[in-house]
């Protein structure tokens, strides 16, 4: 069976007439464009530094070929069964995702098909360039109470963070920029030097940027635990 098979008969993703000529045994056509312009990615914040995509992907549907020019970490807002094939291979990998899961990318061009019943949603977090202002000086860790570390590189540490009610991170200093990403959603007070204290409700999928160093203190004040991942950049 031909990759035009697979992917627009097997797995109904499909893109306009390929569908005809898949069935016909003609090898599907390539459609490639950057990622901000698939219609499954939707750009949600863009500067020097970070660009963050909402990708939705309704089951069994699927991704046109998108051109990923920077490295990314992506988040999965819900577990996924997918398939992939990276441009210019004849493979098709299974990729299958839990809740909450954080993985990072080199530079790639791909196409993702959505195999599940129910709707992939991620948060891709392209990372524009490096920080390169001094570290901020604070007091308190760098890492919050209640985190671990998923993962470290050259380009950015990522930190697992859950917070039960009640429960607090206490002051920490983030020495560069960095990004919270909710994973589940929770009511959360927000407390920084140099801005008013505030209570967000944050659902899945919700974020929050701080350009530059950046010392607070975040406190879980709903009835369910807050679960998110932090991304700071080096």
């Amino acid at each position: 069976m031909t990759f035009g098979k697979q992917w627009s008969i097997a797995m109904v993703v499909v893109a306009g007439a390929s569908v005809a000529l898949a069935a016909q045994g003609a090898p599907m056509p390539t459609f490639m464009v950057p990622a901000t312009r698939e219609p499954h990615h939707t750009v949600k914040l863009e500067n020097q530094y970070v660009r963050v995509l909402d990708v939705t992907v309704p089951p069994f549907d699927g991704t046109l070929y998108h051109i990923h020019e920077n490295p990314y970490v992506y988040v999965s807002i819900g577990p996924a069964t997918l398939k992939a094939q990276v441009e210019g291979s004849n493979d098709i990998t299974d990729l299958n995702l839990k809740d909450g899961e954080v993985r990072f990318s080199p530079v790639v061009t791909h196409r993702v098909g959505n195999v599940g019943a129910t709707p992939f949603r991620n948060i891709t977090v392209q990372i524009q360039g490096r920080d390169t202002s001094a570290p901020a000086a604070g007091s308190g860790p760098a890492s919050a109470a209640g985190s671990t570390v998923a993962f470290e590189n050259e380009l950015v540490r990522v930190d697992r963070l859950s917070l039960d009610p009640g429960k607090s991170t206490a002051v920490h200093t983030h020495p560069r920029s960095h990004l919270l990403i909710a994973v589940h959603g929770g009511s959360v007070k927000m407390e920084a030097q140099g801005d008013p204290t505030s209570t967000r409700a944050m659902s899945p999928g919700d974020f929050d940027w701080r350009t530059g160093g950046y010392t607070h203190n975040l406190t879980n004040v709903g009835t369910t635990a807050f679960d998110a991942i932090e991304i700071v950049w080096k």
